[in-house]
Order: structure tokens, then C-alpha cells, then sequence
């Protein structure tokens, strides 16, 4: 019985897409097109010219060395630091016991000027990684 209501069901389906698909409306993917013309008629011709994106610029000189990214060496050795202090911290008892009680000492005015250390250690950063791009780039 419920392989008839199944075969009922699928027939008025395909009766649906096919109606639609007929009229011009969006049907299922794997539908037949209505004529053999439909699919010629959707594609279009590659453009006969490469676009301008692609093509290179021709007011600078193309790169002939790889490009140094200073931001990554820079930030690099900052974890690398960061990362050392922060084992060299951790390993002895007498050490840990100091740092912690320093965080725990610090005031609104300790967190202030923690707080601009860091400012200034990400300015730093960044101006020591610009100065270096600046430095190294190809004069053209």
C-alpha cells in the first residue's frame, strides 16, 4: 500500500518539475532543458583580452627577490622572548612566588603603567617592523 501512495507522490512531482520547467520557471538541476537551443543560448564567449588585473603593472619594476616580511621576523622574536621569560619564571619556585606577588601588589595606577608598557612595546613593534620594510625596499 505505501509503495502505491510512494509511486502516486513521485508521478505528481514529476508532473510538477516538468510543468515548470516547460513555463520558464527555475526546476530541479538534473531536469532536460526545453529545447536544444536553451543551453548554447546561457553560455557566453571568454573575453578575447587578458582583464587588467592580471596583467603587471607597468609603473613599477616587476620584483626579481622575494619580498622579507619584517612584521613576521619581528613579532616572532617578541613571542620567542616573551615565551623564554616566561619558562625561565615558571622554573624556579623563588621566582614564581616573586612574580605572583608582584601582579597581586599592583594598584590602578601599577595596571596604568603596565598598560602603557605595553602600548609602547606594540608601537615599537610596529615601527621597528615599518623602519626595516622602509629600509630594505628596492629603490625603483
Amino acid at each position: 500500500m505505501s509503495d502505491e501512495k510512494n509511486t502516486e507522490q513521485t508521478m505528481k512531482l514529476d508532473e510538477l518539475f516538468t510543468s515548470e520547467t516547460d513555463a520558464g520557471t527555475a526546476g530541479p538541476s538534473n531536469a532536460a532543458p526545453a529545447s536544444a537551443e536553451a543551453p548554447a543560448a546561457a553560455t557566453s564567449p571568454l573575453p578575447a583580452a587578458e582583464p587588467a588585473w592580471l596583467s603587471p603593472r607597468a609603473d613599477r619594476p616587476m620584483r626579481t627577490t622575494p619580498r622579507i616580511r619584517w612584521a613576521g621576523i619581528i613579532w616572532g622574536l617578541v613571542f620567542v622572548v616573551t615565551g623564554w621569560f616566561a619558562v625561565w619564571t615558571l622554573l624556579a619556585q623563588e621566582r614564581r612566588a616573586a612574580f605572583s606577588d608582584w601582579i597581586l601588589s599592583l594598584d590602578g595606577g601599577g595596571w596604568a603603567i603596565v598598560g602603557a608598557l605595553a602600548l609602547g612595546a606594540l608601537l615599537l613593534v610596529i615601527g621597528l617592523s615599518e623602519g626595516l620594510k622602509a629600509a630594505t625596499r628596492q629603490r625603483g
